[in-house]
Formats: structure tokens, C-alpha cells, sequence
């Protein structure tokens, strides 16, 4: 693993810049992501911050990251800045809206926005819609649309999300996401499932004519543990099987993470 330690220091030397004492913060975590590709295809890492915090009825998100593609005999670096917003407009409507930004390079999506809107049904089940368009390296863009729902327990959360999306160099996909969070019976700890399949699923950081009639299955289980008072450490790792028009191959995804919360 060859994290851009230099770079990634730079985005969290940028983004420590505000204030994290001001009010308003409420967190500064820094992670680091690793994706292995089987067969020859390289190996993709990333290192990034991020800053959140509330105002009044909304919570934000400032972000930054560096990564590098290496598909062997070549390799290409990026850097991604972003920001985020969650509203809520009353007891019922909430809206959250993203928008990342990046360098031409087959590491990130140039850039990347979406705009969600949730409706609170019930007590514990919400309902979501959202839209997003993407333009990626290649002047390839996608563009689609989102819908699902969530269901909330004292313990026990479930979601469940599909997704419809188009990519300019043809054709259609469709996606399906399963998400299960299970809270530590006491403490701030929990415990998150995240189980998918879909078809033409574009990745930033592989070829868009290969993907066009690509079929993914993914699982990724995430580890939530409060270390001290201020302190939480994420960790994770997951597997991706890919089917392409023209083979088959696996990916092994890992996530290290370590956040500051007041």
C-alpha cells in the first residue's frame, strides 16, 4: 500500500485551517482507503479529511482527499475537494445536497452532485428520492436517480435503495443497496452491513467501454468503536465481484479511519 502521505497532509493542513474550535464543529476525521484488484489491475489508494458540524437546523460537511491509481505500467493522481448540506425544513422534510470536484484524472469523478429529499412517513420509517449527475475522465458523464426508504429500531437501522442510472457512452443500470447498522448495547459504538448488486456500475478509475455491460456483487462490513471520550476508530473491509463482457475479477476493499468529536 502506497498512501500519498504528502498530499493527503496538505488537503488536512487546508481544510484544518477553519476554526475546529469555533461552535458549530463537531468533528475531524482522517481516513484512508485501499482497493486491490485481482489479475493485473492494479490497486487504487486514497487518504483524505474531513470536517462536520451543525448550524441551527442543518449539519455540513467540509472534505478533501488525495488518491492514486496505479493499473501497473501506469499510474495517475488526483486530488477531490467537497462540501455537503443536510437541512431539515420541519419535523417531516429534509433535504441533503453534495457536490465534489477533482482534477482530469482517473482517480476521482471530475465532479460529482446530488440533491436528496426525505419525508419522515412514520416515527422510525423515512422515505428518500434523489438525483445526481457525474462527469468522469474521458469526457464520460452519467446521470440518474435514486429511491428508497429507512427504517429505524432502539438498536437496529435498515435501509434499502434503488438507483437508475444512464452513461453517455450507452446504455442503462440499475442498482440495488442494502445498508443494516446495529448500535453497541451501550456506548456510541455500532456495527454497519452494506450489501449491493447492479449493472453497469461506473467507477471512476476504469474503463468506461469495459463497464458498459458490467454486473457487480459487493459487501462491506464497517466496524464504529469509541476509543476514550473524544475518540472514534472506523475500520473496514469488504470484496467486490465484477463481470464484464470480457472476464471476470475481484477487488478487496479496506478503510482505516480516526475521528475527534466534541
Amino acid at each position: 500500500m502506497h498512501f500519498p502521505t504528502h498530499s493527503a497532509l496538505t488537503c488536512a493542513l487546508v481544510l484544518a485551517a477553519v476554526p475546529c474550535a469555533q461552535a458549530g464543529v463537531e468533528s475531524v476525521t482522517a481516513q484512508v482507503d485501499h482497493n486491490d484488484y485481482d489479475q493485473a489491475r492494479g490497486s487504487r489508494d486514497v487518504a483524505g479529511v474531513a470536517i462536520t458540524g451543525r448550524t441551527a437546523s442543518s449539519r455540513w460537511q467540509l472534505n478533501a482527499a488525495h488518491g492514486q491509481r496505479d493499473f501497473g505500467d501506469t499510474a495517475y493522481s488526483g486530488t477531490r475537494l467537497g462540501a455537503s448540506l443536510h437541512h431539515d425544513w420541519s419535523r417531516r422534510v429534509s433535504t441533503r445536497t453534495s457536490a465534489t470536484f477533482s482534477d482530469d484524472s482517473p482517480v476521482f469523478a471530475n465532479r460529482d452532485i446530488s440533491h436528496e429529499v426525505k419525508l419522515k412517513v412514520l416515527p422510525n420509517t423515512l422515505l428518500n428520492v434523489s438525483g445526481r449527475y457525474a462527469e468522469y475522465y474521458g469526457a464520460t458523464y452519467v446521470s440518474g436517480w435514486s429511491a428508497g426508504a429507512e427504517y429505524y429500531f432502539p438498536r437496529v437501522s435498515a435501509s434499502y435503495r434503488y438507483s437508475r442510472n444512464h452513461l453517455s457512452t450507452g446504455g442503462s443500470g440499475n442498482g440495488n443497496t442494502l445498508m443494516l447498522r446495529l448500535k453497541d448495547a451501550q456506548g456510541r459504538g455500532s456495527s454497519q452491513l452494506w450489501m449491493g448488486r447492479g449493472t453497469s456500475a461506473y467507477a471512476s478509475d476504469m474503463d468506461p467501454l469495459l463497464l458498459r455491460d458490467t454486473r457487480s456483487t459487493s459487501i462491506f462490513l464497517r466496524r464504529n468503536h469509541p476509543v476514550g471520550e473524544h475518540l472514534m476508530l472506523n475500520a473496514g473491509i469488504g470484496k467486490t465481484w465484477h463481470e464484464t463482457r470480457f472476464a471476470r475479477f475481484n477487488s478487496i476493499s479496506s478503510h482505516l479511519g480516526l475521528g475527534y468529536h466534541w
